[in-house]
């Protein structure tokens, strides 16, 4: 698992003004996993002077608990991963000043990087940041998460 002094490691490995530790979820064939990103302005340098600081991006590497095997053990809570992000997220906020973006607790590869907000409409249900799907075959006005509920309503 992950830890704050290793985060706070490679946060200070970079050259340049921390600006935003963004947390997305991302899947493949072995579960989900969070990926966490910093967004930061590095110092450019002309001629020994510093002009315009320019916006860079690193990646500080993933949190990932376990496959998606857990679902189906009935382990509780299913996404430790977002709580591990958060605590990380509010201890960077504390310590460097910069925005953590986080933008969805359960896992959805469908809501947008920092940098693509602009993009994004919000799920009609819960309200988070979405790129709206290009399928056919799935609302374009909502977050998976939000159509599997509608879909599959619990009783």
């Amino acid at each position: 698992m992950y830890s704050f002094a290793t985060l706070a490691a490679r946060i200070d490995a970079v050259n340049g003004k921390p600006a935003v530790l963004e947390a997305l979820w991302d899947g493949d064939t072995t579960g989900w996993h969070l990926n966490l990103t910093l967004y930061y302005y590095a110092k450019t340098w002309w001629f020994k002077e510093i002009i315009q600081p320019v916006l860079s991006s690193v990646s500080l590497g993933c949190i990932s608990d376990g496959g998606d095997s857990r679902l189906f053990t009935g382990q509780v809570p299913p996404w430790p991963e977002a709580e591990v992000a958060k605590a990380l997220g509010q201890q960077a906020q504390k310590k460097y000043g910069l925005t953590f973006y986080f933008p969805s607790e359960l896992p959805d590869d469908d809501c947008p990087a920092w940098t693509q907000q602009h993009l994004a409409i919000a799920c009609g249900d819960c309200g988070k940041l979405i790129i709206p799907t290009t399928s056919p075959y799935l609302p374009q006005d909502i977050c998976y998460n939000c159509h599997l509920a509608r879909k599959y309503p619990s009783s």
